[in-house]
């Protein structure tokens, strides 16, 4: 019985862990932004990669319906920053076996050693600026990561949901001081 109400509360607390993370400039009026340009990272200013690609497709995507609509950069109140954060990621056994013996208070023990390698993965984080002042508004950041081994359809529809999870909470909802 105890380790069934525990199963249900562990459920019930992980399905209350936000698949982002967002964080807001204090005191700032977002009704105030009525269009956005994209500023991608420097890597990809020359030729677009094709990550950079799919986050575009899916902001644009994300805000059609928002109260944000799309502008030439120089006349946009805001700038679309995105960039993928490395992340490092233990992936290994780290099921152990051991065995021993004693006697009187003396004893001889063995086990076997923990095996495993440090990947790399990379969480989108996206930010929008206010391009008179240059600074960030408003930053999305994914809980969730990409892989390099990650197949092409994973991959896109991957960031089409971080991006989609990001503006579900833009624009933010104003809080009391």
């Amino acid at each position: 019985m105890r380790s069934t109400v525990a199963l249900i509360l562990a459920l019930l607390l992980t399905g209350c862990v936000a698949p982002v993370v967002i964080d807001q400039r204090a005191q700032t009026d977002f009704s105030q932004y009525h269009s956005y340009a994209f500023d991608p990272p420097k890597e990809d200013q020359e030729a677009l990669s094709l990550d950079g690609q799919r986050v575009q497709t899916a902001v644009r995507e994300a805000l059609a319906n928002s109260p944000l609509q799309p502008a030439d950069e120089s006349s946009a109140d805001l700038l679309v920053r995105y960039r993928f954060v490395p992340v490092d990621r233990f992936q290994g056994s780290s099921v152990q076996f051991g065995f021993g013996f004693w006697r009187d208070r003396y004893g001889l023990s063995t086990t076997t050693p923990v095996e495993g390698q440090t990947n790399q993965e990379y969480r989108l984080q996206i930010a929008l600026v206010d391009r008179g002042d240059k600074q960030v508004v408003w930053q999305g950041t994914s809980r969730d990561t990409l892989y390099f081994e990650m197949a092409t359809e994973r991959r896109a529809e991957r960031i089409d949901t971080m991006v989609r999870e990001m503006f579900n909470r833009y624009p933010p909802v104003a809080t009391p001081d």
